[in-house]
């Protein structure tokens, strides 16, 4: 890159001053004013390949154009029906969380609450039988966990 910028300003420095010896020399053996013709026909045919080029440019950007739309197409096509089945696949997996949910929600509400109900039932009711008859004592959960704290630092200081 640093090459191609440093050999595009030495052409310019180099026609710069091969147009400013040119004016000298003109204004020298006075034929300015064929120099002002002779410049402005150049120009002039600079101007002309110049306004061509560009026309074969549009030309090209046209083609390129039509090119990407038709190719275009058929991937939104494709796009299309693959959303069209992701919002299928979307719809039957919602219809299948909610089902999921439903049946956790009878199967909580049928089988599992019951289930601990008559299990925290049977248990209530030992621990009443124990303090009826005497063999058990009621304790609270704390007086519980302080015993197994005990328990378990008698257990690990031996």
């Amino acid at each position: 890159m640093k090459s191609a910028l440093r050999g595009g300003l030495i052409a310019a420095v180099v026609v710069l001053l091969l147009a400013i010896a040119l004016i000298v020399l003109a204004a020298i053996f006075h034929f300015l004013t064929d120099l002002l013709y002779i410049t402005l026909i150049v120009l002039a045919a600079f101007s002309l390949i110049s306004t061509g080029f560009l026309i074969y440019t549009m030309l090209l950007l046209i083609q390129s154009i039509m090119t990407v739309r038709n190719e275009v197409k058929p991937l939104l096509a494709s796009v299309q029906e693959t959303v069209g089945i992701v919002k299928d696949t979307a719809k039957t997996a919602g219809q299948t969380a909610t089902t999921i949910g439903s049946t956790a929600q009878l199967t909580k509400e049928f089988a599992i609450a019951p289930g601990v109900r008559a299990v925290a039932a049977v248990v209530a009711g030992q621990q009443m039988l124990r303090v009826f008859t005497g063999r058990g004592r009621v304790r609270s959960r704390s007086e519980e966990r302080r015993r197994k704290q005990m328990e378990a630092i008698a257990a690990g200081g031996e």
